[in-house]
Formats: structure tokens, C-alpha cells, sequence
């Protein structure tokens, strides 16, 4: 699952030759995540290096860049990986403390 924001899990499965129910619980057994977890973790991990490496931001740039398909799933994203939404995100990147996240 290189690119997982390029590939859907019945199509990995299938690749690998498993069903897609038995390979979710075998990536489950073996990350303590589900797949679908996990592609939106790698998805969000995205969003942070666009930040870090872009001069400006653009929140309908980031999102759009980064595979998500509208503005409520990127921010749902957002908050759930980081605790804030972007704006203050970046407010907090901006005094200094880059890569903020918050702690479960």
C-alpha cells in the first residue's frame, strides 16, 4: 500500500490474492488499524508536509492535492488527527510549534 490514496482495498487485496474481508482483518491483526484508518492517516501525514513545504497556503489547494475529494472530509481530517481545525493549526505552526498534535 505504497500509494494507498491511489488504490482501494478490494484492489490490494485482490493483487495480493485474499479476500477483502480476510485481508482487513489480517492488516488489522498486524497494525492494530484498519485499512481505511490507515489511509487517512497517510493522507493527513501528507497534508503536514504540504504545509511545511509550501510559502503560502491554500486550504482548497492542500485538500485538493492531497486527494481529498471536499472541504468537510479534509477538515473532519483535520481535526481528528491534530485537535484543531487548519486555520489554527497553522496559527500554532506559525508561534513555532510545527508538527503540533494532540495527544490520546
Amino acid at each position: 500500500m505504497a500509494e494507498p490514496d491511489l488504490q482501494t482495498i478490494t484492489s490490494v487485496s485482490s493483487r495480493v490474492g485474499f479476500s477483502h474481508k480476510h485481508f482487513i482483518d489480517l492488516f488489522r491483526r498486524q497494525t492494530g488499524l484498519s485499512p481505511k484508518l490507515f489511509c487517512r492517516i497517510r493522507r493527513f501525514q501528507k497534508v503536514l508536509l504540504e504545509v511545511q513545504t509550501r510559502a503560502e497556503i491554500n486550504w482548497a489547494d492542500v485538500a485538493c492535492s492531497c486527494g481529498y475529494f471536499d472541504q468537510s472530509h479534509f477538515v473532519h481530517d483535520f481535526n481528528k488527527f491534530s485537535g484543531l481545525n487548519p486555520s489554527a493549526y497553522l496559527a500554532r505552526c506559525l508561534e513555532g510549534e510545527p508538527n503540533f498534535v494532540r495527544a490520546t
